[in-house]
């Protein structure tokens, strides 16, 4: 299913005071992980802030941000710092600096916007709740393969690699490329395989420690969020997502603001499965169409 993207359009930059008071990377990021905006020339009411992931990267989102912006909305895409640079910034990096520079860019999307919604995706779903509870400012929050638990690796696990970090900052899990993705970010794919190398290859014993507090403080947040929400949930993601859609449902007490797309893996928006993408992102539009419940 072709999907044309008209690269002009994006803006591969965000404000610097978004990254004011969080880690400077030391490494110019690759193109594949360029923060970036689509900006309208007469501007938006109401934009949309796009949350990646642990180890993600920006040009995971093309799909979503372009359809958005197709809808009328403002987007933005920033990269936490430590991602899409090199490992030794990823290592140098932590969980205060990912969220302080997602809260620094909803503070400034709000003095901006009548209305600000925010997108997460993976770790990325945990940080969209913690800054949507309790903000009653923020709009619309859809979590995309939500992450409020990883079973990748049991807890015997995760404690060894703590023991392991202070003499060690990463250990190899053998990341194997895939052909079968299909990337839509520009002068695709000439990156995967420097940010496997990178990041995919490795468990930071350092980072790790930081992703799982996110995820625990997440799934906290879950319980006092009033917000208009939807979870897009892939069915091939079992390691991640359907535990972390069970944990949503305990916590909210809510079956019915959530979509299976079957076929889809993690990768959503760049799935393996055309249809499966089409079916997250026609999820996404569909859900930003409707106007904002006004009793939220």
């Amino acid at each position: 299913m072709a999907h044309d993207t008209d690269f002009s359009i994006f803006d591969y930059s965000v404000p610097d005071e978004w990254y004011r008071g969080v880690y400077r990377d030391r490494k110019q990021c690759c193109s594949a992980a360029r923060p970036f905006s689509l900006i309208h020339k007469a501007k938006a009411d109401e934009c949309w802030l796009i949350i990646h992931g642990y180890r993600g990267y920006p040009g995971e989102f093309v799909r979503p941000a372009t359809d958005l912006f197709e809808e009328g909305f403002d987007v933005f895409v920033p990269r936490l710092p430590g991602h899409g640079t090199c490992g030794k910034d990823f290592i140098r990096s932590h969980s205060k600096d990912w969220m302080g520079l997602a809260a620094n860019a909803v503070n400034d999307l709000k003095s901006r916007y009548a209305k600000v919604h925010l997108l997460g995706h993976s770790m990325g779903t945990a940080m969209a709740a913690i800054i949507g509870c309790p903000d009653s400012e923020i709009g619309k929050i859809v979590y995309v393969s939500p992450s409020f638990e990883n079973l990748q690796m049991p807890w015997t696990a995760r404690m060894a690699l703590r023991l392991l970090s202070p003499f060690t900052p990463k250990v190899n899990c053998h990341w194997h490329p895939s052909s079968k993705y299909h990337l839509h970010y520009e002068n695709a794919p000439c990156d995967e395989m420097y940010l496997g190398g990178e990041y995919w290859t490795w468990f930071f014993t350092r980072q790790l420690p930081e992703y799982y507090r996110i995820l625990k403080k997440g799934l906290k947040a879950l319980r006092g969020n009033a917000h208009e929400h939807l979870v897009i949930c892939p069915g091939r993601d079992r390691i991640i997502s359907l535990p972390s859609l069970e944990l949503y449902r305990e916590a909210v007490g809510d079956s019915q603001n959530y979509t299976i797309v079957d076929n889809g893996t993690h990768s959503l928006f760049y799935d393996k499965d055309p249809v499966a993408e089409q079916q997250a992102v026609e999820a996404v539009v569909s859900f930003a169409r409707k106007p904002c419940d006004s009793k939220k």
